[in-house]
């Protein structure tokens, strides 16, 4: 009788077990997964901004400037005409609007430079061939071009734009994230209708016939639209057209008050990827009391999410 009861005991608790068991691994299954985590994002503010002459060296200027961007804050600054900065120039005057990086293209005519909040990495300067130098770096995973092309020939901004499609060929960069940006000195299609009836034309066509030296026109001495479509057309896309459908001048400021409608022009740009498209949310040539005579271009902005 004992054994007997003793199997029986031993059964039940062997079923017991198994019930526990069972139960378990139902639960297991049918717990809820646990929701995925939300993928980080990043806001990203970038402005590029040609500086007339690097601020044509007035200490005043550059103390109004540094306010300004203190307040913009933005997260990346790309600059053309640095004149008469060095790289450890440039970099102090960097940390005043909190970049503790920098990088200008060379230290003698007009440099290019960048600043960041965040480290600079991989950074290549395209000087041979080029009118005032291009510069390359990577900031974050994303690639950064700083571009001023040449302002006296349209042939020559062609054969530039050529060389910094070329060298991010050459990175393997092309579909992947990137940004180009700065003065083009260049005529995109977006604007072409305000072109036709503002004279700009034959006001560089009367330009050409009193000084050779500038060739700004094409061969049918029209404007000319072949720097900025050959981006186009390798990928990129014109940020501020994905949000202005009006034209809108970067050049001149309100330094050459007043301005003939056949001086404005939009020549600086922020050229972005397919992969940057959507990440771009706002675009604008930023005009204000600051910026209407600080320079006699006008700083273009663009703000990112980044996933």
């Amino acid at each position: 009788m004992k054994d007997q009861k003793k199997k029986r005991f031993n059964q039940r608790m062997t079923w017991s077990t198994l019930a526990v068991a069972a139960m378990i691994i139902l639960n297991s299954s049918f717990k809820a997964a646990p929701p995925n985590k939300a993928r980080r994002t990043k806001k990203l503010s970038i402005i590029e901004y040609n500086v007339c002459d690097g601020f044509e060296s007035q200490q005043q200027r550059i103390n109004t400037f540094v306010q300004w961007a203190q307040k913009q804050n933005a997260d990346v600054m790309a600059f053309e005409e640095l004149n008469n900065f060095t790289q450890a120039s440039f970099a102090k005057l960097a940390k005043t609007w909190g970049h503790p990086y920098a990088v200008i293209a060379k230290e003698n005519g007009y440099p290019v430079g960048i600043t960041s909040r965040y480290p600079i990495t991989n950074v290549y300067k395209l000087i041979k061939g080029m009118h005032h130098g291009c510069l390359y770096a990577e900031i974050n995973g994303i690639s950064f071009f700083v571009v001023h092309f040449s302002p006296f020939s349209s042939a020559k901004r062609l054969q530039e734009a050529d060389s910094v499609l070329n060298v991010l060929r050459q990175k393997g960069k092309m579909n992947e994230r990137v940004i180009v940006l700065g003065d083009f000195n260049s005529f995109s299609h977006h604007d072409s209708l305000f072109y036709v009836g503002s004279g700009v034309r034959d006001s560089m066509y009367n330009s050409m016939k009193k000084n050779k030296i500038l060739q700004n026109l094409n061969s049918k001495n029209e404007l000319d639209y072949q720097v900025i479509s050959s981006f186009l057309q390798s990928g990129f896309y014109d940020s501020f057209s994905l949000f202005h459908n009006d034209f809108e001048a970067s050049y001149p400021t309100k330094i050459y008050d007043p301005q003939p409608l056949s001086e404005r022009i939009r020549i600086d740009y922020i050229m972005v990827t397919e992969k940057l498209k959507a990440s771009c949310k706002s675009v604008e040539i930023i005009k204000d009391n600051v910026t209407d005579t600080l320079s006699d271009h006008y700083p273009v902005k663009a703000e990112f999410v980044i996933k």
